[in-house]
């Protein structure tokens, strides 16, 4: 007997227009089909906006010992898994690099143009070089690349959030501040814990909700419609008297604000299958101002970046858990990240101090920056190496994670960068240290090849074979 295809989405309809959703049901599953046992792909990737020091480990294979810049415990007040933790879910690469601009002034296929500081993370997270325009990026990273091909029947094709909430001493905007672009065009992260929270679960409603639970809800939802609403009508009374290049940044500013309310008048998600729930509502937003300034610099660099890490990855969780999206980038602290490190290392400097200055326990307290970083990785690899699958095996086996640093050993270097990944056990090998020669966009790529995506990345395109089983 032919079964019928119903979407994720479906309501039962009755007398007086109520609506109810239905749970999570095999028949909603995508025709391409999860056998018993399989299930839908995901991929997450992750930025660290600091310079490796010693993220190499020694020796290779699976005995081999985890580098000091990997393997501290970092002294944060909300501990995460180290990599030892999961060291049988991942796996270290090693020994890629990105080649500068030359002495001719010809920056080479998938290198970086000078300076460093806002031209590698093209390269690092694309695969093509740096030198498109002042600054340009060319081409999409690999979240989007994933994306085209699984996030095309989620609510969310894909998610964006950065940790560090501003720049501090620098911008957020451009490259510092950015990693996902989509053919070029940036994805705007958002780095607020508690808008991803109301876009991902303003209008959860479970599948046992009562009748007056539906009618709060809905009241809820008008009531934030009708604010979105006023904002924008407020707004097309100023554009009128803006000039050009503020007229351009306000509409789209709105144009965002509107696909949020497109996006909370959509059917909600249900709790109709595994681990799918919805997640406490975050505390308000931590702040520079409730931070006391560092003695370096001067400036309120700290906006309990810690908390926001946790919280963001933990959203990131559930919304691959409630399949609200399959692709994510978190950018845990932006390239050249100016974060003080005093409230968690007690170092009164800037995290980009220490990759410069010689700065009191420099080698101590940049291994804990570097542990620190890993950790939230860490943290969201163990999540969904405990959380089943509904279709049998763990979240883990069909996800890719992916950890990238903004450069290697010493300050601006790009050679023998470290990457770390994890997930798709049935493809990509776990619990080693592997060696490679290339460039870390092929790292991306053989991930997404796992994945089911084979895409070509950037100008130097190609598969490692040693990362795969």
């Amino acid at each position: 007997m032919k079964t019928k295809r119903l979407h994720r989405r479906t309501l039962l309809t009755g007398l007086g227009g109520a609506a109810v959703a239905l749970p999570f049901l095999e028949a909603m599953l995508p025709r391409r089909a999860w056998a018993a046992g399989d299930g839908p792909c995901r991929f997450v990737s992750f930025f660290a906006g600091v310079e490796q020091r010693s993220c190499v480990p020694s020796g290779t294979g699976a005995g081999y010992t985890q580098a000091s810049g990997w393997s501290t415990t970092p002294a944060a007040a909300r501990p995460v898994p180290t990599l030892e933790d999961i060291r049988e879910q991942m796996m270290v690469v090693t020994g890629t690099r990105i080649e500068g601009t030359g002495p001719s002034g010809v920056t080479p296929p998938g290198g970086k143009s000078n300076p460093h500081h806002g031209n590698v993370m093209a390269p690092m997270l694309t695969g093509f070089n740096s030198e498109v325009n002042p600054y340009g990026v060319a081409g999409s990273t690999a979240d989007q690349l994933f994306a085209d091909v699984w996030g095309t029947d989620t609510q969310y094709r894909s998610l964006q959030f950065r940790v560090q909430p501003v720049g501090y001493r620098q911008g957020t905007g451009g490259r510092s501040g950015t990693m996902a672009y989509d053919d070029g065009q940036s994805l705007v992260p958002q780095a607020s814990p508690s808008l991803a929270y109301e876009s991902l679960f303003a209008g959860f409603v479970p599948p046992d909700a009562s009748a007056d639970d539906l009618e709060a809800h809905e009241k809820l939802l008008a009531r934030k419609l009708s604010v979105l609403d006023l904002v924008k009508g407020r707004a097309d009374a100023l554009i009128p008297q803006l000039g050009g290049y503020d007229r351009q940044r306000i509409e789209r500013h709105f144009d965002q604000i509107r696909d949020f309310e497109t996006r909370l008048g959509a059917t909600p998600p249900t709790t109709g299958v595994g681990d799918c729930a919805q997640l406490p509502e975050p505390p308000a937003d931590p702040t520079a101002e409730s931070f006391p300034n560092t003695a370096h610099g001067g400036s309120a660099g700290y906006s309990d970046e810690d908390l926001r890490g946790h919280l963001m990855v933990e959203l990131v969780h559930m919304a691959l858990t409630c399949d609200l999206t399959r692709a994510a980038s978190i950018m845990l602290t932006q390239e050249q990240s100016m974060m003080s490190l005093a409230p968690l290392f007690g170092s009164n400097y800037e995290m980009h101090d220490v990759t410069h200055n010689d700065i009191p326990d420099r080698n101590k307290v940049w291994d804990e920056i570097t542990t620190w970083h890993a950790g939230f990785f860490a943290k969201l690899v163990q999540m969904l190496a405990d959380t089943p699958e509904p279709t049998g095996g763990t979240m883990l086996d069909s996800t890719g994670v992916i950890l990238t640093n903004s450069g290697g050993p010493s300050a601006h270097g790009c050679t023998n960068l470290a990457l770390l990944v994890a997930g798709v056990p049935s493809t990509l090998r776990s619990g080693v240290h592997v060696s490679v020669s290339g460039h870390p966009s092929q790292i991306h790529q053989t991930v997404l090849h796992a994945l089911g995506v084979d895409h070509d990345m950037g100008d130097l395109p190609g598969l490692q074979d040693a990362m795969l089983v």
